[in-house]
Order: C-alpha cells, then sequence, then structure tokens
C-alpha cells in the first residue's frame, strides 16, 4: 500500500491476522451465535417428539422434528443474520435444516413402504 492510497481512502486498514484461541484453533464467539431461547424450543421439540416416538407414534415424532427443521432452516434464510438458529453460514444452516428435514420424510416414508 502506497502512501497515495492512504491519503485518498484514509479508511484503509491493513489486514488483520484471523483470531485463534492461543492453540492455533480458530476463534469462536458464543455470543455471534443462536439464542439460547431458540436452542431451549429445538431442545424441547426434540424432547416432545422422543415421548411421541416412545408411546409408538413414530409419524407424528418424525413429522415435529422435520417441521422444527423447515422452520429453522426458512428462518435461517429469510431473516439471514438477525436469525435466532445460527451455527455457520446462512446457505450452510439453511441446507442442512432443510435437507435435515426433507430427509427425515423422505427415509420415514420410504422405510413404510418396505413395510
Amino acid at each position: 500500500m502506497t502512501d497515495a492510497d492512504k491519503v485518498e481512502n484514509p479508511d484503509l486498514k491493513p489486514p488483520q491476522p484471523p483470531k485463534t484461541s492461543g492453540r492455533g484453533h480458530p476463534y469462536v464467539s458464543e455470543a455471534q451465535e443462536g439464542r439460547p431461547v431458540c436452542e431451549g424450543i429445538i431442545f424441547l421439540v426434540v424432547l416432545v417428539a422422543a415421548l411421541v416416538a416412545f408411546l409408538g407414534y413414530t409419524w407424528a415424532a418424525t413429522g415435529l422434528v422435520s417441521i422444527a427443521a423447515l422452520v429453522c432452516g426458512t428462518l435461517r434464510l429469510i431473516l439471514k443474520d438477525r436469525s435466532p438458529w445460527k451455527v455457520r453460514s446462512v446457505p450452510f444452516d439453511a441446507f442442512i435444516s432443510i435437507a435435515l428435514g426433507i430427509g427425515l420424510l423422505v427415509t420415514y416414508f420410504s422405510i413404510q413402504l418396505l413395510l
């Protein structure tokens, strides 16, 4: 970077090295990830689905988890960085959630067809 570049654009800053935890691992901030309320809701949905499956209603349990995954993926796509459900990037989170929701339903129906 030359002195002329600094004069034209004083906001230019030299590139910063990536943050690490001190042991070579990438820096991860829990504050930038999802909100505990959303994580708690998903935890409750999974617990209810497990109870429903234990009672013998596997279709309802699969549907609950599948719908929760589809809703999380859709929320992540629509809300982007304001989403309460964050793990990695928007495309990654949306793909994983929506693929899980669809995959669970496809797997359930394919097993039912075999029986």
